[in-house]
């Protein structure tokens, strides 16, 4: 049995890279020529009551996020009561935004610890949870951006409508049938058995060829569980289509406290396009690229160069500054609180 060498696939990861640099160098053109002094006080007058809202809505969304969690871990016979998800939502967001590879460090690593420590669930089952409520979420930030994009460039172009619409729908057929048949057939389980294996050895908790290969088979049966009936799949898209919603709907609410009524397409494709760049492995939390998509999109849709720093500014001192301020808070109260508790047999 040859060893298993994980490879990067560059082919693949060069548009990222691509766009990552162009959204920096557009970034940094659009500072260049910003007055920080006229944007500072568009922050300040903007409507404190409206930026409140927003934040609430963040914080709502972190709610609808934990039901769909327990939405998934039901389909599996798992529980945890919502206080606790919530909390533990909380502080995997504080991990992702500190983490530069893929914001991997909550989601999923740091998040099943906490799932095995706090509420006794087996690795394989949090990590089944956790994939079978993300399932869908590729899905819709895709559908936001395409609907986006069609909606201001489409209009006047049955070229570019059709391209976009052929490429949602192949986006739409992987995320739908792609996580299914991948865990439905076992596919790549002996690679991955012999990824966690070296994993575990890295940590100097060696085990067994058959051990392994039984905790990677739970896994898999328990993934494949949260989305092998329809019913599992209708109820976890629409608890994401609803975070996506409130993601749109709080950079509306951003805007309108600043005195600018945004466009449906600017914020779709707002809401979609920062959440892909964030992915880029560079710098921790997506920062600065991040917000040199959010004032890309901005300039595109012709808002005004203050309004949209002032709003990218607003936007990012809830989503990442304050939920990184608060998930830290909370992710030291169950460090303790995990201490605490006495080791959950294996």
């Amino acid at each position: 049995m040859h060893e298993y060498q994980p490879k990067i696939n560059l082919r693949k990861s060069i548009g990222l890279i691509v766009l990552a640099i162009v959204l920096m160098a557009v970034a940094g053109w659009l500072l260049s020529r910003e007055n920080f002094y006229q944007m500072l006080e568009t922050v300040k007058s903007a409507n404190h009551l409206l930026i409140a809202s927003a934040i609430a809505i963040y914080f709502i969304s972190v709610a609808v996020w934990a039901v769909r969690w327990q939405t998934a871990m039901s389909f599996i016979g798992c529980r945890m009561g919502f206080g606790t998800r919530y909390l533990v939502l909380c502080a995997t967001i504080f991990l992702n935004n500190i983490t530069p590879v893929a914001r991997a460090g909550g989601d999923p690593f740091g998040r099943v610890y906490m799932m095995r420590k706090l509420g006794n669930i087996s690795y394989s089952s949090g990590m089944a949870s956790i994939i079978g409520e993300h399932a869908l979420t590729p899905l819709v930030i895709v559908s936001f951006l395409m609907a986006g994009l069609i909606l201001r460039f489409g209009t006047g172009s049955i070229e570019l409508t059709l391209i976009l619409a052929v490429v949602w729908a192949l986006v739409a057929l992987g995320a739908v049938f792609g996580p299914r048949f991948f865990f439905k057939k076992r596919i790549a389980i002996k690679g991955i058995t012999g990824i966690t294996r070296r994993v575990l050895g890295w940590f100097g908790r060696r085990r067994s060829v058959r051990e392994t290969v039984t905790g990677i088979e739970a896994f898999y049966s328990s993934t494949y569980a949260t989305m092998d009936k329809w019913q599992h799949v209708l109820a976890i898209a629409s608890l994401t289509l609803l975070i996506g919603a409130l993601d749109v709907f709080r950079v509306y609410v951003i805007f309108l406290a600043l005195g600018y009524h945004p466009t449906l397409p600017m914020l779709l494709v707002a809401s979609s396009l920062p959440v892909i760049v964030g992915l880029i492995p560079f710098l921790p939390g997506g920062l600065v690229l991040i917000e040199g998509s959010f004032v890309s999109v901005f300039a595109l849709f012709s808002v005004p160069l203050n309004l949209g720093m002032a709003a990218t500014l607003i936007e990012r001192g809830i989503s990442f500054v304050l939920s990184t301020m608060v998930g830290a808070g909370v992710f030291s109260y169950l460090g303790v609180k995990m201490a605490a508790k006495p080791e959950v047999q294996k």
